[in-house]
């Protein structure tokens, strides 16, 4: 027994108008950068009481989440919205559960965890990549062992997600690039896993054409309407994707590239040709279907079309350019390589692959991802 879980989708111009429908209490978990930037008052005049905590910051620990619940718990909402991006969302995602659940840890939180939830929770991003906001994931980083955990459930989803384009036309070109890696990461990554299904593989394949064809115009030019509507869509598709199959081995290594606090979606999409190139040998059949139905003939294409979209997104397609331009040097990278192997093999998402790689295997990733080398064994 599976199950396929979305939240009720708002989506298209004008749809925070929907926001008028409600009424209650509203805690908003957000960062300081949306309030500065005035993106909130697009929600804030929207709403009539309601409080705002701003404390969430790249990468969000669970100690972020503790100090958000006892401002919910002071506050005591009726709602709880996140907005933001891919932080912001996880973080009101893990308070929802906590208020409701006070009894619990969120990292012992599994699929099959009996939860409950009363308060409401509307997720509204305002980035187009992580599609938290149609997910059932919640993804936390554990300072003191410097690496992200997953915490997966059916009652983590929001009851509403908006996706409004006004929301992100705003977005700085280098967010909009990495973001949308994250989006096709998450996509490509469900199509092929364990846990792939029906339900999510005409998902997959709608998200990973919108994807290739609009985000090289989106982020070219954020005043493209159009474009850029289609790649927010995109990556809500990929997010009610993961959400089912969940991400898998691109993803197990971009969590793991944390260490570095380089953004997540250059991690998950720099890496992502090689862990096809790896992972082809379990699930060619997919890959291959994949391609086709976006127009290519086989996995040699599928990682050739993936890197013609990161270099017409002005993006490295080797980990030693991505980690350089954040300051991370080959000796940093290789004195770390030990941490990396190990996080990448504990990370949650490694149990969706078909075959679980050896951790020789995924040091062996880790070294061609960096020197930009076909994945040959």
């Amino acid at each position: 027994m599976w199950w396929f879980s979305s939240p009720k989708i708002i989506f298209g111009e004008d749809s925070l108008d929907f926001l008028d429908r409600l009424d209650g209490k509203v805690l908003i978990i957000t960062d300081e950068n949306l309030i500065k930037a005035c993106v909130l008052d697009k929600v804030t005049a929207k709403l009539s009481e309601y409080e705002i905590f701003d404390e969430v910051k790249p990468d969000p620990s669970f100690e972020v989440v503790v100090r958000a619940v006892k401002h919910a718990k002071r506050y005591k909402p009726d709602l709880i919205f996140g907005v933001g991006g891919g932080s912001s969302l996880d973080v009101a995602k893990g308070v929802r559960l906590i208020y409701d659940n006070p009894n619990i840890e969120l990292e012992e939180v599994t699929p099959w965890t009996d939860l409950e939830v009363k308060t409401k929770l509307i997720l509204i991003p305002t980035a187009s990549g992580s599609g938290s906001e149609a997910s059932n994931a919640i993804v936390l980083t554990k300072e003191d062992e410097n690496r992200k955990i997953a915490s997966i459930n059916p009652a983590v989803m929001a009851d509403y997600a908006i996706v409004d384009p006004e929301m992100v036309k705003s977005l700085p070109k280098k967010v909009a690039a990495f973001t949308g890696l994250d989006a096709l990461s998450h996509a490509i990554d469900a199509y092929v896993s364990a846990w792939k299904n029906d339900f999510v593989d005409g998902i997959c394949i709608q998200a990973c054409k919108l994807l290739f064809e609009y985000l090289p115009r989106a982020y070219k030019d954020r005043e493209d309407a159009e474009a850029v509507e289609k790649v927010h869509n995109a990556a809500t598709l990929a997010g009610l994707a993961i959400g089912s199959s969940q991400a898998g081995l691109s993803h197990a290594i971009g969590h793991s590239l944390a260490i570095f606090h380089i953004p997540h979606g250059f991690a998950c999409g720099v890496v992502l040709p090689y862990t096809i190139q790896y992972y082809s040998k379990y699930a060619k059949e997919y890959y291959e279907e994949l391609a086709y139905h976006v127009g290519l003939h086989d996995v040699e294409q599928l990682v050739e079309k993936i890197k013609d979209l990161m270099v017409a997104i002005d993006t490295p397609t080797n980990l030693r350019e991505l980690l350089e331009e954040y300051g991370v040097s080959k000796e940093e990278f290789l004195e770390k390589l030990d941490v990396l192997v190990n996080n990448a093999s504990m990370d949650n998402t490694i149990v969706t692959l078909l075959e679980i790689p050896s951790d020789e295997d995924l040091r062996k990733i880790f070294l061609y991802a960096y020197e930009g080398r076909d994945v040959d064994f």
